[in-house]
């Protein structure tokens, strides 16, 4: 993501929120720092949106998962 790869900062993240969590913490501080740069870099993008809209939904479900 650091170097401007969309798709590939997508796969990552789709697959960090897959499976059981070995360090929740981890998880919360990585999805953080790739929404912000999700929205700070491709807001316009149809697949950036619609990853943070994943993400979204799992804060409705997990208070606490992403800052408001």
């Amino acid at each position: 993501m650091r170097e401007g790869d969309l798709e590939q900062a997508l796969i990552l993240g789709e697959r960090a929120l897959e499976g059981d969590r070995q360090s929740v913490p981890s998880l919360i501080m990585t999805s953080r720092e790739l929404a912000a740069e999700m929205r700070r870099r491709y807001a316009a993008e149809p697949a950036a949106q619609d990853y943070l809209g994943r993400l979204h939904s799992l804060a409705q479900e997990k208070p606490g998962f992403m800052p408001r």
